[in-house]
């Protein structure tokens, strides 16, 4: 990929993924996760469906409507998606005010899977 691409590509993650929580912290933290091979973005919640509890895994069972990033399209300048697919969502209680600590634990949860 040539340098203009990627800094549109750069620019684009930036401001599409990073700023989407409206907390401070969660965006911060996300904008220090682009480049990774697990990317993380913040996802709203109108992108799930079917949410339903499992209490084997103690979390959220749902379908992302859109799925995760594949790649990148060049001619339209947008990110293509793997489509639908099966998540699981992790609930956090007064999550308005998470902290850096509870956001790295879902890091080094994400890494090890």
């Amino acid at each position: 990929m040539n340098n203009y691409m990627l800094n549109d590509l750069k620019r684009y993650i930036i401001n599409y993924l990073s700023c989407k929580s409206g907390n401070i912290i969660v965006d911060d933290f996300i904008s220090k996760q682009i480049g990774g091979d697990n990317m993380i973005e913040f996802v709203p919640y109108n992108q799930f469906k079917d949410i339903k509890y499992s209490s084997k895994v103690k979390a959220y069972m749902a379908t992302w409507i859109t799925g995760n990033i594949q790649g990148w399209n060049k001619n339209e300048l947008n990110f293509t998606r793997s489509g639908s697919t099966q998540v699981f969502i992790k609930k956090f209680n007064n999550s308005e005010n998470i902290t850096l600590k509870e956001l790295n634990e879902v890091k080094v949860k994400i890494n090890l899977s």
